[in-house]
């Protein structure tokens, strides 16, 4: 079903979508009611923002996955401990078995315990990956153990129980719906992009209604690029121009599928079979055996999120993850602007401390 909902979606399933456009329209309003009364009882003060003692940068999107935000996260954080701060990064750890509240160890934790995306923030990042609901209470569990003055909120923007002090948004320039979900991929409406305070703009230029409610706040355009190429047989590292026109079988599971497989015939791959699982999909070793099955490809290629999940199987010798990084444009001014608004944001908590100690 949500297969068939992403077709609706994206425009691929026409016939499909006049059917369905009533049920979809009549649920898509009371979700926007939903929104408006939970956003009512914080105006109210019914439901409450819990603060932190470490500023708070959220990244976040207003679509069901497929912008590019965990990328963004690595991105970041990165940038903040090579400029010498000690950042940490909270995350809600989707789709993970473990219970509670924890920093993840990245050299025994599985992505099955602690989410694909939280294990390759801490592997990739080297910087502490605080998993919990409540991303008040992980950040608080983190500040006693780790030596951190910030914190890179991960899928941020729809917390309203959490004080942020910059809101990151990524939108992407291509989407074929602007409904609200489940009528769209919209999970919050488009008046919500005025809340940001800086805005990345992924795959193509905003269209005229997003340019209309982003008005003046600073933006950036983005894009991936790829960083090499990981055997997943033999653990080592190779050049992704080893894509040039080999024959290669792709599979994914993320919000966006066909953005992995345009980038790979863009490296110049001959993409001879394409498969498209759902965002966060747990693979079995059937499945890889099966994938591994075809015998008109040269090369089987994944995404680093969906590789995580594979560390401990049995897999085909030609299995290779793409790693990607994101490249912002003006990064430098991006830079100057997050490291700006951070300065503020810390000498007025430390004012703040002393006024109330």
């Amino acid at each position: 079903m949500r297969n068939t909902i992403v077709k609706v979606w994206n425009g691929e399933a026409e016939y499909i979508r006049r059917a369905l456009h009533i049920p979809l329209f009549l649920l898509s309003r009371i979700y926007r009611i939903c929104l408006k009364v939970r956003q009512y009882l914080y105006d109210r003060g019914r439901l409450t923002t819990e603060g932190v003692t470490v500023p708070v940068i959220s990244v976040g999107n207003i679509t069901l996955g497929g912008t590019g935000k965990t990328p963004v996260v690595e991105k970041i954080s990165t940038m903040l401990k090579e400029a010498g701060f000690h950042p940490a990064i909270a995350t809600r750890g989707y789709k993970r078995k473990r219970k509670g509240t924890f920093p993840v160890d990245p050299k025994r934790d599985t992505a099955e315990d602690v989410g694909d995306e939280a294990l390759m923030l801490a592997q990739k990042t080297q910087v502490p990956v605080l998993v919990g609901s409540n991303r008040a209470a992980a950040i608080e569990m983190g500040m006693k153990e780790f030596p951190i003055d910030l914190v890179v909120l991960d899928d941020g923007f729809q917390l309203r129980n959490i004080e942020k002090n910059i809101e990151i948004l990524v939108l992407n320039g291509s989407k074929a719906s602007h409904g609200l979900f489940p009528l769209g991929p919209y999970r919050e409406p488009l008046e919500r992009i005025r809340d940001a305070d800086i805005i990345l703009v992924n795959k193509g230029d905003l269209d005229a209604d997003m340019k209309g409610y982003a008005g003046k706040i600073p933006q950036y355009k983005m894009r991936y690029k790829p960083a090499y190429l990981y055997s997943m047989k033999f653990k080592g590292m190779a050049h992704y121009k080893l894509l040039k026109g080999k024959k290669v079988l792709a599979f994914s599971g993320l919000g966006d599928n066909r953005s992995f497989f345009n980038l790979l015939k863009e490296l110049g791959a001959h993409v001879i079979h394409k498969i498209s699982y759902p965002d966060h999909y747990a693979y079995t070793e059937k499945e890889i055996k099966r994938i591994g099955s075809y015998k008109d490809i040269e090369l089987i290629v994944t995404t680093e999120k969906d590789g995580i999940k594979m560390a401990a199987m049995e897999v085909p010798d030609n299995l290779f993850y793409l790693a990607v990084t994101v490249q912002i444009q003006k990064e430098e001014e991006l830079f100057k602007l997050i490291q700006n608004k951070l300065k503020r944001e810390i000498c007025q908590k430390e004012s703040l401390y002393s006024i109330r100690h």
